[in-house]
């Protein structure tokens, strides 16, 4: 069994927990079918920035470190 199951009963109780804390939106409940085929589409993940040295950057700038 799934650890954290999503269903449209999740969404139901989300949009009621919005309503009782008095926000101004609510969700569009999906189908079980919905929901599954979102949960089993390949997941995009961030792909990151190359990565900086930012402090050997600035030691660059100030002209290299001292006693270099």
């Amino acid at each position: 069994m799934e650890k954290n199951k999503i269903t449209p009963e999740t969404y139901e109780k989300m949009n009621k927990e919005f309503e009782e804390e008095g926000l101004a939106f609510t969700i569009e409940v999906p189908t079980q079918e919905e929901i599954n085929a979102w949960k089993d589409e390949p997941h995009r993940y961030f792909d990151p920035p190359p990565g900086r040295n930012l402090v050997q950057e600035m030691w660059d700038a100030a002209g290299g470190r001292p006693n270099d």
